[in-house]
């Protein structure tokens, strides 16, 4: 029988009809199927949960040495007799007895610091910054009597340490470029060494004081500098009061 009979012709026409419709229907996408149009792999890409991963905080570690600058008291040796030659001296007053062991400064907080000369910085008290947190660990500050090595601090037996923690509160980095330090609400030294705190770090000054004096104290650090936007930041750190030996 020849192709072209028209008993043939009918059937192949709707053999071919038939197979048209289901190809068609097979590339419909599925209501629950990713797209068509995605890339091989995007969908699993698209699902697959975001990994991240937190950068450790950046923290600089320094020490600071500071010392009293007055002199320790001199005086006669208590049960000694004076000098000959010399006239008996008048007696004074019987004095207050001594703050005890472990006795904080009185009054607290400080009242006005000493009179200074004009053109000497003067403490101001603690305050805060947008940009700068700072604290101090521990206060109050027990007495160490553990020396402290440099020559400033030879006839200076009586000691304290303690931490300054300097943290940068936001993503801002600041620099601070001088530090002016109190001892008793007097002006003993400054450092124009820079201080670098990087965005959201912490810088820590490992702090010790020295002093000849047995008694009571109370130290301050006042910090200057610029924030990278070359904005001023100043702040003056909180009053640490140093126990009595």
């Amino acid at each position: 029988m020849s192709l072209t009979s028209p008993r043939l012709i009918v059937p192949l026409l709707v053999l071919a009809l038939t197979a048209l419709t289901v190809v068609s229907c097979s590339q419909q996408d599925s209501p629950t199927s990713p797209s068509l149009s995605l890339a091989p792999g995007a969908s699993a890409l698209k699902s697959a949960p975001t990994q991240t991963f937190a950068l450790p905080p950046v923290v600089v570690e320094r020490y600071v040495t500071l010392f009293d600058d007055a002199p320790p008291a001199e005086g006669p040796v208590p049960g000694e007799p004076p000098p000959a030659g010399d006239p008996v001296p008048v007696p004074d007053p019987v004095p207050a007895p001594p703050p005890v062991s472990g006795s904080a400064p009185s009054p607290w907080p400080p009242g006005a610091p000493p009179r200074a000369e004009a053109g000497v910085p003067v403490p101001t008290p603690p305050s805060t910054h947008l940009r700068v947190l700072i604290k101090v660990d521990p206060e109050p500050v027990a007495h160490s009597g553990t020396p402290v090595g440099i020559f400033a601090c030879r006839d200076s037996k009586y000691t304290w340490y303690y931490d300054q923690i300097i943290h940068a509160e936001t993503g801002i980095a600041v620099t601070f470029t001088t530090r002016e330090n109190f001892f008793d609400g007097r002006f003993v030294s400054k450092s124009t060494e820079p201080i670098s705190l990087p965005p959201n770090g912490t810088v820590i000054l490992h702090t010790r004081w020295c002093s000849g004096h047995p008694i009571p104290h109370y130290t301050q650090s006042r910090y200057s500098g610029r924030d990278e936007y070359n904005e001023p930041v100043t702040i003056s750190g909180p009053w640490v009061r140093l126990l009595m030996p």
